[in-house]
């Protein structure tokens, strides 16, 4: 157990976090690792979903302090690294049955999805460690939960259990721990089955129109680009002949 790894089967991508005995905490190598993944996932035109998972008893506990204080350094940033997740063209799930703690409160809320067992908790540490926390990592709280369930998690420092998360939204969907794998196999075969090109753009046009990179001129220009895609006549045309419909891979890629 280490370094996290990457498997692709099909439309999908899982990654796993594999340090369960030190709370799945994120070393300075793993940054750049993760960096890696990302590109080999975007690099792969048949991926059309990515699930981010983890065992133990903590989901993530995000990075490791002592690393910082030993002066060790890398690269990429934790911040940096959560940014590159929430980019990715392609939907992501969060699988989370354990306890979040620190960054790696972000590092599941850079997911798309945050699938939950019903009996956890999130603890944000940081202002009792002496620590104002990294301002993208704010940003994407504010943008998602708002500033009132933000302070709640950040100048408190209490835990959070997992009804609450769900009330302000810092989670979609709670389940019994025994349940989330066939949860997230289910909304992972579902996002898969969609049009990955229009897929791409919705997630884009969503992201861009909320922190405000994209405007309404531009979100809908990609609109129109979707009604004359190849990928859009394959969906009328399915349709109009009561099958599934057999989209192509997305060539709807970024280049970093």
């Amino acid at each position: 157990m280490g370094v996290p790894t990457l498997q692709i089967d099909g439309h999908r991508a899982t990654i796993e976090l594999q340090r369960p005995d030190k709370r799945n905490r994120i070393e300075p190598d793993d940054l750049v690792e993760l960096l890696e993944l990302f590109d080999r996932i975007v690099a792969e035109p048949d991926v059309r979903v990515v699930v981010l998972k983890s065992s133990g008893p903590i989901f993530c506990a995000g990075f490791h302090l002592g690393a910082l204080a030993d002066g060790t350094r890398s690269p990429v940033s934790f911040g940096e690294m959560c940014d590159r997740l929430a980019s990715l063209p392609m939907p992501s799930i969060a699988q989370i049955e354990g306890g979040i703690h620190g960054g790696g409160t972000d590092l599941a809320l850079s997911c798309d999805f945050r699938i939950a067992a019903d009996d956890i908790e999130l603890v944000m540490p940081a202002a009792r460690l002496g620590l104002q926390y990294y301002a993208s990592g704010l940003q994407r709280f504010v943008a998602r939960i708002g500033p009132s369930a933000s302070k709640r998690l950040f100048l408190t420092a209490l835990p959070a259990d997992a009804p609450l998360l769900l009330r302000v939204g810092y989670l979609d969907e709670l389940h019994p721990r025994w349940a989330i794998p066939a949860r997230v196999e289910e909304l992972a075969t579902a996002v898969a089955a969609l049009g990955p090109e229009a897929v791409a753009r919705t997630k884009a046009a969503i992201n861009g129109l909320a922190d405000g990179s994209m405007t309404l001129e531009q979100a809908d220009a990609s609109a129109k680009e979707s009604m004359r895609s190849a990928e859009h006549r394959e969906g009328v045309k399915a349709m109009s002949e009561k099958r599934p419909p057999s989209f192509a891979p997305s060539t709807l890629r970024p280049v970093r």
